[in-house]
């Protein structure tokens, strides 16, 4: 009961989205707008299998703003190095695909941790497969083994980070790992 509950709210998250985009999308809201809204929502839903929004049980704040600022660092640290090589070297700068086994299962710190990692210059998601939690990430530059691993190492910060500050029910067990010590 508890896992319907938990998609008819999911469903429901979704739906209030896409009738909140229709409403942008028109740039008014009136009674004709809304019932509009609702209909393609239901029709939406009809014809496609739209995806439930992932459930948050809590956000932990300071855990959340150490998260964020993370992402700030590392987007001004990837920023500098991809410009530095694209600068000095932009025909000898080497990639590599890095595979990243994830620990979370929580579709939502998934989503996140791939979004934040293809904002990144120099990163990007190529592939994802949701049953085993597995991502597949090009990354530059990458030079050999250590520098994948450091790459690979930096994403399971980034998920354990989020995990720590989105607990959702799936994770909800696994929120409270405790840091690493580079992450102290």
């Amino acid at each position: 009961m508890n896992g319907l509950l938990r998609d008819i709210g999911g469903r429901l998250g979704m739906g209030v989205w896409l009738l909140a985009v229709w409403l942008l999308l028109w740039g008014r809201v009136d009674a004709a707008t809304v019932i509009g809204g609702v209909v393609v929502v239901l029709i939406a839903y009809g014809v496609s299998r739209l995806p439930t929004v992932p459930l948050v049980t809590r956000v932990r704040p300071v855990p959340f703003a150490k998260a964020a600022l993370e992402f700030v660092w590392d987007l001004a640290v990837s920023s500098v190095v991809i410009g530095w090589h694209a600068l000095r070297a932009p025909g000898q700068v080497r990639g590599a695909i890095i595979e990243v086994d994830a620990q979370s299962r929580s579709e939502l710190v998934l989503l996140t941790v791939t979004t934040s990692v293809s904002l990144r210059p120099g990163t990007l998601l190529v592939g994802l497969d949701w049953e085993r939690s597995l991502l597949r990430i090009h990354g530059m530059p990458v030079r050999g083994p250590q520098e994948a691993g450091s790459m690979r190492d930096g994403v399971l910060r980034t998920e354990r980070r989020l995990m720590r500050a989105l607990v959702t029910p799936s994770d909800d067990i696994r929120a409270d790992v405790p840091p690493t010590e580079e992450e102290r």
